[in-house]
C-alpha cells in the first residue's frame, strides 16, 4: 500500500478514539501534509463533532479542548467559545488550577488567535496563557515541550507561520515522539523534498526571467534586487503548492515590478520625470515615454510588457480579458506614488484619514491582490468580466477589496508604531 493511502486509512479509521484522531490530524497539519488530505480531514472532523466526546466537555482536558477547537475553526467549523466554560470561574476568569498545565496553556494560547469579532473570551485567554507560560519558562520547562513553548512565544502562533518551514522543524519533534506513525513521517519527508525540488526549479526559472529574459538588472541599478525574497513572499501566499505552484513565479514577477516602480518614484526619477511616467502608465502608451531617461524608459517597458504578457497568458488559458483590471491597479498605484512625490518636498503630512485612503494602495497590496486573484482563482463566470467595469473597483469580485486592504494598512501602521 502506498504511503499516502496508509495515512488516509488512518484518518478515516473508525477504530481510533476521537482524542487520538484529533492528535493525529494535528500531526498531519504540522508535518505539512494537510493539502493531501483536506477532504478526509473534514469528514473525520464531521464525525468527531457528532460524537459524545465532542459534546461532553468533562471528557476533555484543557489541551484536548483547545486543540480540537483550533482545528475545527481552521477547517471552517462553527464551534462556540463556550466549550471553555468548564475552565472558567463564575466571573469568567480562567481557573487557577490550570495555570501550571503547560501543554494545555500552550494549546489555549494558540487557540486564542482564532477569535471571531464580538467574542469576549480571547483577550483573557491570550493574556492568561501567555503570562503563565512565560512564568513557567522562567522556572524551567524541560525537554521538547520547553522548546515548543519557547518557539511559539518568541514567534507566531502556528496557523500564522509559513507551513513548510514549520514542517521542517516539526520533523525532529515528531521523530522523538513515541509512539509515532512511521508512514506519516516518511510521507512528510518525501513530500517536503518534492516541494523543495519544485521551489528550486521555480527559483531557477524566475532567476532566468530576471537576469536574461528581461535583463533589466544589467542596465538599471537604482532598485532593490530582491528576487529570492520576493519568490518566498509569493510562496507564502500560495495555500496549496500542488494546485497553484505555477502561480508562484508570476506573483514573484509582480512583486519585483512593484519594487522597480516604487524605487523609480522614491529614488531615481525627478518630480517632472515621474509626472511624465505616471501619465504614460495612465495612458498605457509607449509613445508617452520618449522624453524620459533610458532607465525610466526601461522601467516602464518592463512593466508594460510583463503586464500585457500576463494578461495574454490568462486570456489564452481561460478566455478572460483581465488587462483592464490589471492596468487599473497599476494606474491607481502610480497615481498614489506621484501624489506622495508631490507632497514630500514640501514636507506635507496628510491627515490620518487621507493617509489610510492612499496607504492601502501605496503598499502595493492592491496590485498584488488583483494579480493574484487572476493567477490562482478558480474558474470565473465570464459574465462577471465585462469591459464596462466600475470606476473604482473593477468587478463585484473585489467588493471587499478596499476593506481588506484598509485592514492590511492599519496592521502595517500599528506594526510600525
Amino acid at each position: 500500500m502506498k504511503l499516502e493511502e496508509i495515512v488516509r486509512v488512518s484518518i478515516n479509521s473508525t477504530d481510533m478514539e476521537p482524542r487520538s484522531l484529533v492528535e493525529f490530524i494535528e500531526d498531519v497539519h504540522r508535518l505539512g501534509l494537510v493539502h493531501r488530505f483536506e477532504d478526509d480531514i473534514n469528514k473525520a472532523l464531521q464525525m468527531i463533532v457528532s460524537t459524545e466526546y465532542f459534546k461532553d466537555q468533562s471528557q476533555k482536558s484543557l489541551h484536548d479542548t483547545a486543540l480540537l477547537f483550533r482545528i475545527l475553526r481552521e477547517h471552517g467549523f462553527d464551534v462556540s467559545q463556550d466549550v471553555f466554560k468548564s475552565f472558567q470561574d463564575e466571573e469568567g476568569n480562567f481557573k487557577a488550577d490550570i495555570s501550571e498545565d503547560v501543554q494545555g496553556l500552550l494549546s489555549l494560547y494558540e487557540a486564542s488567535y482564532l477569535a471571531f469579532e464580538g467574542e469576549s473570551l480571547w483577550e483573557k485567554a491570550n493574556e492568561f496563557s501567555r503570562t503563565h507560560l512565560m512564568n513557567l519558562m522562567k522556572e524551567g520547562i524541560e525537554g521538547e515541550l520547553g522548546e515548543q513553548v519557547r518557539h511559539v512565544l518568541e514567534g507566531l502562533p502556528y496557523h500564522q507561520c509559513f507551513a513548510r518551514l514549520e514542517a521542517r522543524r516539526y520533523f525532529d519533534t515528531y521523530t522523538k515522539m513515541e509512539p509515532h506513525h512511521r508512514s506519516l513521517l516518511e510521507l512528510a519527508k518525501l513530500d517536503f523534498n518534492m516541494v523543495q525540488s519544485t521551489y528550486q526549479k521555480e527559483l531557477k526559472e524566475a532567476s532566468r526571467w530576471w537576469t536574461k529574459d528581461i535583463g533589466i538588472i544589467s542596465k538599471v541599478n537604482f532598485f532593490r534586487n530582491r528576487l529570492v525574497e520576493c519568490y518566498f513572499w509569493a510562496v507564502a501566499m500560495i495555500p496549496d503548492e500542488s494546485q497553484f505552484s505555477s502561480s508562484c513565479n508570476e506573483i514573484t514577477k509582480e512583486v519585483m515590478l512593484t519594487i522597480i516602480i516604487d524605487d523609480a518614484y522614491d529614488i531615481y526619477g525627478t518630480l517632472p520625470e515621474m509626472e511624465i511616467f505616471t501619465d504614460a502608465v495612465v495612458r498605457w502608451d509607449m509613445d508617452a515615454i520618449n522624453s524620459l531617461p533610458d532607465k525610466l524608459k526601461l522601467s516602464f517597458l518592463t512593466l508594460y510588457n510583463a503586464v500585457n504578457v500576463m494578461a495574454y497568458d490568462i486570456f489564452k488559458e481561460r478566455g478572460i480579458n483581465c488587462l483592464p483590471y490589471l492596468k487599473k491597479a497599476w494606474i491607481d498605484l502610480c497615481k498614489v506614488y506621484i501624489h506622495e512625490a508631490r507632497c514630500f518636498p514640501n514636507k506635507v503630512i496628510p491627515p490620518f484619514k487621507e493617509f489610510l485612503d492612499t496607504a492601502w494602495i501605496s503598499v502595493g497590496g492592491g496590485v498584488l491582490l488583483i494579480h493574484s486573484y487572476f493567477l490562482v482563482g478558480k474558474t470565473i463566470p465570464s459574465e462577471i468580466f465585462k469591459e464596462n467595469f466600475r470606476q473604482n473597483i473593477p468587478s463585484e469580485i473585489f467588493d471587499g477589496y478596499i476593506n481588506i486592504m484598509n485592514l492590511k494598512t492599519i496592521l502595517k501602521f500599528l506594526n510600525v508604531i
